[in-house]
């Protein structure tokens, strides 16, 4: 995280936004659903970063026009943004090899074809064996390792060009590789296994796709802080461009889209005013009488559009101000962002049945960080295992009975409801009880009975969960010629000495009845109203 004195950015928040939707979707077992998301995050992942790219590639060239107006000013801390510059070319050239790297692993293709590929195009996104391999190795001797090093000596070399105690390890934000990483019990672990390891091909390439952003950004912040520890009080403001900054490109349907919209490098003890309208890409002095005006505040006119309809929408316009010369200039801008209806998945990992009394895997996915979720499960009780996966419990009292789980999710001290999904609870069904594990009824021979001697209580395999019976105890009944013998009583599943014995000593033709058969799990104890009735062959 960067110092209390140098506050994330709204693009910064965003794209930490984006990667945490990423974490709450990862699984060892992903749907197609979840796969196809992890393309569509990407694609916006690599998005932001070509904007990134173009916001930097502004300072580089203000940095210039400075240098030829006051090159005695200017010229040092252009070295200086040159040499960021460079440095961060270098970083990104890294961690696109690795990417392709990974990707060509994955894959089994060469590095060249994997370049010409998308994330939409990989055929093993749900693979997590080899990228694991790939990263951590056998013998921790992975790239993530290399990986780690490189980041820490890029920052390293970052803060020694730029030479400034504002700017520091601690300022910079992303990237971040030291300090406590928690895994879903709550143990420490390394930076490298809480990134990569048992992680997807498809959230591993999306990760390295936000590490690069977040070269871009550290990289426009470095400059940024070189071009604003200039003077800028003794430069022509001849190259003055408006800004507008949004707090979020993506808007949720009856939300409002908030930016703020400033001019770069001007004095902000004067306020500008700005004029904009919907659904254009160019506005003109001339459009005024058809735009919205704005009033300025300290240097800073905050745009606020509610929102309706979804999909994407569009604005320009221009600002006003004063120039040195005391006359009025007008500084035009544009911008874009994508309207999107609230929604979340809540998937039932096995069926969509909640069964009562046993643990019933859950994953919700939602386009907020998982931090910020809400979640009313109805009556149940649920327990997070971290990565968007919970295991909820549901009560015997709800039975027969609907459970809606809603998800909301709270957007800046608002409680916006992101979806909810109705499950069936039925009563876990009773397990399959033999002999065995095989015999159920009819003839059975003696050596065949004797050959795996105890009762058995298995799920059926239609039942899709891991749920395991314990046999505690049965009665054994022999009838021999119509003469039914005292019953004997068992307290385990493995026959007692004395119900083995008999089945030695039995006539072909004798009936042997296994009742009250008593099983216990995690989903409680029952007596069985079935019983297992045999004839010795």
């Amino acid at each position: 995280m960067g110092a209390t004195n140098c506050p994330e950015t709204p693009r910064q928040r965003m794209i930490g936004m984006m990667y945490l939707v990423l974490t709450a979707m990862l699984a060892l077992n992903v749907s197609k659903d979840i796969l196809s998301a992890f393309v569509v995050v990407n694609d916006a992942m690599e998005q932001t970063t070509e904007n990134f790219e173009a916001k930097v590639l502004q300072t580089y060239a203000a940095f210039d026009k400075a240098e030829e107006a006051e090159p005695a000013k200017v010229k040092a801390y252009n070295d200086k943004a040159k040499q960021v510059r460079e440095l961060s070319a270098k970083m990104i050239d890294y961690l696109s090899s690795i990417k392709y790297e990974m990707y060509s692993d994955v894959d089994g293709i060469s590095i060249e074809d994997a370049k010409k590929k998308t994330l939409e195009d990989m055929e093993s996104k749900d693979n997590f064996d080899k990228p694991s391999d790939f990263f951590i190795g056998q013998t921790e001797n992975g790239k993530a390792f290399q990986m780690h090093a490189e980041i820490k000596k890029f920052k390293e070399q970052l803060v020694t060009i730029v030479g400034d105690t504002g700017f520091t390890l601690q300022s910079i934000k992303g990237l971040e590789t030291e300090g406590e990483f928690k895994n879903a019990d709550g143990e420490n672990e390394t930076w490298e296994r809480h990134n990569f390891e048992h992680i997807v091909a498809a959230a591993c390439f999306t990760l390295l796709n936000k590490m690069i952003g977040e070269v871009r950004n550290i990289e426009f912040e470095a400059t940024n802080f070189l071009f604003k520890s200039i003077d800028a009080g003794s430069f022509k403001f001849d190259n003055v461009n408006a800004r507008v900054i949004p707090n979020s490109r993506i808007v949720f349907s009856g939300d409002a889209f908030e930016a703020d919209i400033i001019v770069a490098a001007f004095d902000s003890r004067q306020n500008p005013v700005a004029y904009w309208g919907g659904g254009r890409d160019t506005a003109r002095e001339s459009d005024q009488g058809n735009l919205t005006k704005l009033d300025g505040v300290n240097g800073v006119c905050h745009l606020k559009i509610p929102t309706g309809g979804v999909g994407d929408q569009r604005f320009a316009g221009f600002v006003k101000v004063v120039g040195p010369d005391g006359q009025e200039k007008a500084y035009s801008f544009k911008e874009s962002y994508t309207v999107t209806k609230p929604a979340a998945a809540v998937a039932a990992d096995k069926m969509n049945v909640f069964y009562a009394g046993i643990p019933n895997p859950v994953t919700i996915a939602a386009p907020v960080a998982p931090e910020k979720l809400k979640i009313n499960w109805g009556g149940a009780s649920a327990t997070s295992s971290g990565g968007g996966k919970y295991e909820v419990t549901v009560p015997q009292s709800l039975v027969n009975k609907e459970l809606t789980v809603v998800v909301a999710a709270d957007l800046g001290g608002k409680t916006q409801e992101m979806g909810k999904t109705s499950f069936r609870v039925k009563s876990v069904p009773d397990p399959e009880v033999s002999l065995g594990g095989q015999f159920r009824s009819g003839r059975v021979a003696k050596d065949q009975l004797l050959a795996n001697p105890m009762v058995t209580a298995l799920m059926s395999k239609d039942f899709n969960y891991e749920l395991r019976w314990k046999v505690i105890g049965y009665r054994v009944t022999f009838v021999n010629n119509g003469i039914e013998d005292a019953p004997i009583s068992s307290s385990a599943g493995l026959f007692p000495d004395a119900v083995q014995s008999k089945i030695r000593a039995s006539k072909s033709g004798t009936v042997v009845e296994f009742s009250e058969i008593k099983i216990t799990s995690i989903a409680g104890t029952k007596t069985l109203k079935n019983a297992i009735t045999i004839r010795i062959r």
